[in-house]
This record gives structure tokens, sequence and C-alpha cells, in this order.
């Protein structure tokens, strides 16, 4: 038996906790199909500090087995948390200390931990990821940093794995998690035929395509803030930043200061984001041509806006498409 615990803590998400119980469910029938009754197969129990039943956060009350002394597991399973705000959050984390001394306990034992989306944050809490690559839910990046700068964040990959350590982005990436750990305990074949049975495409290895080019940063730069209205009303015209700075009546050398020192890029470099942003938006909802995309956004050659797009997000303008359009009910 392998022996799995889901880690239920106080505003847990109950898709991630249940989902990925429901895969591992999955993956025991197709272990029995191909290894038959005797099989080595997934246990699994829902654990916490105390015997009460805890209360995920939508409200669905979790039964769960109370961890006792000695208790030692093969595979440990860190759902997502509920965030509401950062100082919230933050006290969170602060009440998770016998959480974390636990975590630690079973990874120095040799258990396998798999973190998902906010619960990486909880991970991170241990120690156990300083030095060692992670990921976390992308909108959450500043925040993570500042709080774990010793762990190797990168955002690029939905899941990373580093001894024994498994981390995935937001929340519903446990779907493509959880066959990660099915096949690091299963083999590979088990786990293709789960991830087939439940239709979990295991190609969206990458979180760029999800990224937002223009980072959400408040900032009380007066100037800039009148100058991102300005790119944003003028963005599909050919600019110089010399016209930028004409119109706001500042030098180049200030406007470029201000803005690195507001938003950690130049002017041009965000008018860049502003243009391939919208062109996602068109993508997404729009049925028009490749030319008339590029042409819109401020770009009149195609073949240097497909290229572009390509680079920043991870594939080519048809093939975002093609995976993120919202077609109108019929």
């Amino acid at each position: 038996m392998i022996h799995a615990a889901i880690l239920v803590l106080e505003q847990c998400h109950a898709s991630s906790a249940g989902g990925f119980a429901d895969i591992l469910q999955v993956a025991n029938a197709h272990l029995r199909r191909q290894q038959g009754a005797d099989a080595v197969q997934f246990g699994w129990r829902f654990v916490a500090f105390s015997d009460r039943p805890v209360t995920a956060s939508n409200g669905l009350q979790l039964q769960v087995h109370k961890l006792e002394p000695g208790e030692r597991y093969d595979l440990v399973f860190i759902p997502g948390l509920h965030y509401e705000g950062r100082a919230r959050f933050d006290r969170l984390l602060e009440r998770q200390a016998e959480a974390c001394a636990w975590l630690a306990a079973q990874w120095r034992a040799g258990a396998w931990i798999a973190a998902n989306c906010t619960g990486t944050f909880v991970l991170a809490q241990t120690g156990l990821l300083d030095g060692r690559t992670a990921t976390t839910t992308w909108w959450l990046e500043r925040q993570f940093r500042a709080r774990y700068p010793e762990v190797a964040l990168q955002l690029r990959s939905v899941v990373t794995e580093s001894e024994r350590m498994v981390c995935a982005g937001a929340s519903a990436s446990y779907l493509l998690q959880a066959i990660r750990v099915v096949e690091r305990f299963a083999g590979p074949a088990v786990a293709a035929q789960t991830a087939r049975s439940l239709l979990i495409d295991v190609s969206q290895t990458s979180q760029v395509p999800y990224l937002p080019l223009l980072a959400e940063r408040t900032h009380a730069d007066s100037l800039v803030l009148r100058a991102q209205h300005w790119l944003q009303r003028n963005m599909a015209r050919e600019l110089r930043i010399s016209e930028l700075a004409a119109a706001l009546a500042v030098s180049d050398r200030t406007l470029i200061r201000r803005f690195k020192a507001a938003l950690e890029q130049t002017p041009l470099s965000y008018l860049q984001d502003l243009r391939l942003e919208a062109a996602r938006r068109l993508l997404e909802t729009g049925d028009q041509g490749m030319d008339a995309i590029a042409g819109q956004v401020g770009y009149t050659d195609t073949s240097s806006f497909a290229r572009l797009f390509r680079q920043r997000v991870g594939m080519s303008p048809g093939t975002y498409r093609s995976r993120f359009r919202f077609d109108s009910a019929p």
C-alpha cells in the first residue's frame, strides 16, 4: 500500500483536496486492471491535527483522521488555501507551525510532498524549499518571492519537482500534479491511462500562456499614470518615445527614469506588452484574421507580430486562439 495523507488545513480548497483523492482512486482502478488484484495501490486519509471536522473555504465540512505521533506516510498532499488578502493570509501561515514541523519530519523520513497553489507557501514555510526549485500560483509571485527569497521560484512550468517535493501553480493544476505523482509511484503507463480516463491534458506543461504581460503594480507617480493612459489611447499608432515625452511636457530621460522607477520597465516595453495583451483579448473573443489583429494593435508587419507573440506568450497566435478562444453558445 502506498500511504497518502491529504493534509486538510483551515480554509483549504475542497476541490483540490477531494480531487487529488479522486485521481488516486482512478489510478487504483488502472493498477488493478494492469497488474491484478494484488497490485500495490494508493490508500489515503484526510488528516488534521485534531479530530474535529475541518471547514473548507466553500463551507464543506471535511471529516478527518487525527494525526498520531509516529505515523509515517509515503506521500503528503497540501491543497491550496483560500486567499483573503495579504494580511489574513500571512496570519494563516503563521498559525501553521505544527503543520510545518510535521511536514519536515515526514519529508526527512522519506515521504514525497506535493503542494498545490497557495499550499506551496506552507511548504516553503518549512524551509525545505530553500535553495530548491518551486512554483506557485502566478498572481502571488511577488508575495512569494518577498516572503521566501531563498526559494528558486520559477513560473514557466505548471509543475516543478525537486528532491521529492512537487509544487504546482494555480488551483486546477492539481490535476497535472496528481498525474505526476501517480507516475512517480505507479509508473508512466498507469499515469497515462489515468490522465486519459479523466481527460487531463498532460501537454499543458507551461504556465507562460496564462501569465499576464502587464504586471499589476500600484504606484503613486501621476506622470507615469498619465503616460500609461496616453499609451493605452494611442496603442495602435506608430510611436516614438519623444512623442510621448512631448505630450507630457517632460524630457525623454525624465520619462524613462520615472517609468522604470514606477513599473520596472521602459515606456516602449510597456507599450509592447500593452499591444500583446490587446492581441490576446482579440484572439480569445473574435474571429478576425492575423493581419487585421496585428494592425489593430499597432503592428504593420504580421510576421514580426507573430514572432514577438510566440516569444512572449510561448505559442503562436493561431495556437493561442485554438486553445483559449471563448465561443458563444449557439
